[in-house]
């Protein structure tokens, strides 16, 4: 991804060749260098500056605009959606320590990103800069400099893909002329059940899903005491109809219920107040999550969620049963789902079939 750094420009004032002279010593070469990030201090890096002619290095800036714009024009002529089964984190062996070549998905098509280390990093691409994807190959013309006399000097990566796995080659004037730079392996995560067990042992956090900067340990909870709004460790139930368990924490108004994925542990559902009992519901085949508010005489109503993984919310079912008139306990029920107000008969057949299938997991 092209950066360009910002000099302030400076003159000396007169128009005779000695000065003009004495400009050209001081500045030396007329260069601009461009690095994506970190310091360069081999070929390896990718980041070596380019001196002598500039304009024998590869091309003007007009020309990786160009470059890029025909690529994002013409991206039809191969298949961008073969990177959504390689995004991912791949590591590799670095002078530096661990390396890493992320791919990831974006609103503008996808960044491919290779960081030798927490500091530093070789390139910052994205989907302008590939010039093609062919024999599970992806070939990226990255530009590496840009100069002040509107030249550029580009390097050449291959990213030979197979499953799990990615070799990356690199090359200062072609593609034919690439070598092998490293291999990469794709980071693994850890299994759902691991990490939950991680957060019952302490040794890792929860996220919450709606505030991504809070966190809290198991050791934050009130846990296994004889206390009125104790937790306790509860059972493991595929919740969220995913095929993979979520943990459930026992405790008031039904406790929390965890999920596992992306190598983190997130609350998936909480229960809040009398207003919000948490439990959970097999009905129609299916896990709901289902939030119930009981705490005004006259009036009950339940919300139900159903998910299709955790950050996948899929359906949603409303039902309430509340007195006519509040204020005259003779004046008979109403009853509604999603909205729209029912008879007394099929509300009854609703709720004989919900509650057949709830589950209470705290009080």
């Amino acid at each position: 991804m092209v950066q360009r750094i910002s000099f302030k420009h400076w003159q000396l004032a007169g128009n005779s060749v000695m000065k003009k002279a004495l400009i050209a010593m001081i500045m030396g070469v007329n260069l601009l260098t461009l690095s994506s990030c970190g310091e360069a201090k081999n070929s390896e890096d990718a980041q070596t500056n380019i001196m002598g002619n500039p304009a024998e290095t590869g091309g003007s800036a007009g020309e990786v605009q160009e470059t890029q714009n025909d690529n994002i024009s013409g991206s039809a002529d191969f298949d961008l959606a073969e990177l959504e089964n390689l995004t991912g984190e791949y590591e590799y062996l670095s002078d530096y320590g661990t390396g890493k070549l992320i791919i990831q998905k974006t609103s503008n098509g996808y960044d491919i990103s290779d960081y030798k280390s927490e500091s530093s990093c070789r390139f910052l691409a994205d989907s302008s800069n590939i010039e093609t994807i062919e024999n599970n190959r992806i070939y990226l013309k990255y530009p590496e400099q840009v100069f002040l006399n509107d030249t550029a000097a580009f390097s050449y990566y291959i990213l030979e893909y197979s499953t799990g796995e990615i070799n990356v080659y690199y090359g200062k004037s072609g593609f034919e002329e690439t070598q092998l730079l490293y291999h990469a392996a794709k980071k693994s995560e850890a299994a759902a059940d691991e990490l939950l067990n991680s957060f019952i042992h302490g040794s890792i956090n929860a996220v919450d899903s709606t505030d991504l900067t809070s966190t809290f340990y198991i050791t934050d909870l009130n846990m296994d005491s004889e206390e009125w709004g104790a937790y306790s460790i509860g059972e493991k139930a595929d919740l969220d109809n995913d095929g993979e368990n979520e943990l459930i924490i026992s405790g008031p108004y039904g406790g929390i219920y965890l999920d596992a994925r992306d190598n983190k542990v997130y609350e998936f559902a909480a229960g809040d107040g009398s207003a919000l009992i948490l439990s959970y519901v097999a009905y129609n085949g299916t896990i709901w999550i289902m939030y119930s508010n009981s705490m005004n005489a006259g009036y009950k109503s339940y919300h139900m969620e159903k998910f299709e993984g955790a950050d996948n919310l899929v359906e949603e079912m409303n039902f309430s049963e509340e007195l006519v008139d509040e204020n005259n306990q003779e004046s008979g029920m109403k009853y509604m789902l999603n909205g729209a107000e029912i008879s007394c008969d099929e509300y009854t057949e609703l709720c004989s079939k919900i509650f057949a299938g709830q589950v209470n997991t705290g009080f």
